[in-house]
C-alpha cells in the first residue's frame, strides 16, 4: 500500500542523511539531493509512477509530493539545505517572484531551477553516467566527512563548494535533457554493468558472468570499465560491496557473518579484509567510529558562504560564525 510522507521538518539549515529512507521526502524548507546507490525504488512523485534504479539522484522541493510504494535492496543518501545555503538572495519568497538582478545570484538560481521544474519530460530524476556517478558519490562523502569529523571552523565553507560542484554538474546534465525516459534511453554496456552491481551486488557476481552480460571479452571489458570509473570492474563491485557494509554498520547491530552476506561477501574474513585495505580501518573500529559520531550531534550552520573562514570569521561579508 503507498505510503504518503508529510513534511519532516529539520532545524537544521543543512543535513545529510546516511540511511536516507525516501520515506520522510521531502523534508520542510529544504532542498534535497537523494542519491540512489544501490537497488531500486517504486514511488508516485506528485502523483506519478516513477522507478528509481541505482545509479540516479533525485531532486526534491518542499512542492513535492513523494509517496513511496516499495523499494528492494535500497540504499541511499540525501543532502539538504535551505536556499540561502547556496547564496543569501534564494528565499523562497524571491524564488517564486523570481526577483533577481545579480548575476550571480540569476546563476544560482538557475541551478535551483532543477529542484522546482517539472514538467511532461522532466520529473526531478537525474539518470548518472558512470564517471559521474562517481564524482558525485566522491562529493557526498566528502560533505558526510566534513559534517561528521568536524575538522575545523571552515568547513562549512568547504561543504557548501562542493555542494556547488555537484550542482553544476548535475546543470549540466539537466540541461542536456539527461534524465527522462528509461525506456527510450541506450544504454550503454559500462552503465549495463554498473546498473547491475549496484542493484545486485549481493548476488554471486563473477568477471565470467559480467562479460556474458554485455557480450564484451575480459580484457576489453576491464579496459573500458577502468577508463570510465578508475577501477577494473572487480574493483569496483569491491569497492561497491564495502560501501553498502559501510551503511549496514553505521545503521545496524548485524554480526560481522550477517554483513557480510548481506553486502555480497562469502565469509566474514572476506570482508575484513576487503574492508580493512580500503577504508584503512576494520569493519569494527568503523561501526565504533559511527557510533560516536552520532552521539556527538549535529554541527552547527555557517552562515557565511562564499568564503574560507579564519578563526570563525568570515573573509568576504564579515561577521563571526558561531562555531
Amino acid at each position: 500500500m503507498p505510503q504518503h510522507n508529510s513534511h519532516y521538518k529539520i532545524d537544521a539549515p543543512i543535513h545529510f542523511e546516511t540511511q536516507e529512507n525516501l520515506e520522510a521526502l521531502p523534508h520542510h524548507e529544504h532542498l534535497s539531493i537523494v542519491l540512489i546507490l544501490s537497488g531500486t525504488a517504486r514511488q508516485f512523485l506528485n502523483e506519478k509512477a516513477v522507478t528509481l534504479t541505482a545509479p540516479c539522484i533525485m531532486l526534491i522541493s518542499p512542492y513535492d509530493k513523494v509517496e513511496l510504494i516499495e523499494s528492494n535492496h535500497l540504499t541511499a543518501e540525501s543532502f539538504s539545505f535551505i536556499p540561502v545555503f547556496l547564496d543569501s538572495a534564494l528565499t523562497f519568497e524571491r524564488l517564486k517572484t523570481n526577483n533577481f538582478t545579480e548575476i550571480a545570484d540569476k546563476l544560482a538560481r538557475d541551478m535551483i531551477s532543477m529542484f522546482l521544474s517539472r514538467d511532461e519530460f522532466y520529473n526531478g530524476v537525474i539518470d548518472l553516467p558512470a564517471s559521474t556517478y562517481l564524482t558525485v558519490s566522491e562529493w557526498f562523502k566528502t560533505i558526510q566527512t566534513e559534517l561528521f569529523e568536524r575538522s575545523d571552523i571552515s568547513r562549512v565553507c568547504r561543504i557548501r563548494r562542493y555542494l556547488v560542484q555537484t550542482l553544476y554538474l548535475l546543470h549540466d546534465i539537466y540541461k542536456s535533457g539527461g534524465t527522462p525516459d528509461n525506456e527510450n534511453k541506450v544504454k550503454y554496456p559500462i552503465d549495463i554493468l554498473l546498473e547491475y552491481i549496484h542493484v545486485d551486488y549481493e548476488k554471486e557476481i563473477s568477471l565470467n558472468s559480467l562479460c556474458e552480460l554485455v557480450h564484451i571479452n575480459r580484457t576489453t571489458l576491464n579496459r573500458k570499465f577502468k577508463e570510465k570509473t578508475g577501477y577494473t570492474v572487480m574493483e569496483y563491485l569491491i569497492r561497491h560491496r564495502v560501501r553498502i557494509a559501510c551503511d549496514i554498520l553505521s545503521r545496524t547491530q548485524l554480526g560481522l557473518k550477517e554483513v557480510a552476506v548481506t553486502a555480497g561477501f562469502k565469509r566474514d574474513t572476506y570482508l575484513i579484509k576487503q574492508f580493512t585495505a580500503i577504508m584503512g580501518i576494520s569493519p569494527t573500529e568503523y561501526r565504533k567510529l559511527m557510533e560516536k559520531n552520532v552521539a556527538d550531534g549535529p554541527m552547527r550552520f555557517c552562515r557565511n558562504q562564499r568564503s574560507e573562514c579564519e578563526q570563525g570569521y568570515c573573509n568576504v561579508f564579515g561577521g563571526y560564525t558561531g562555531l
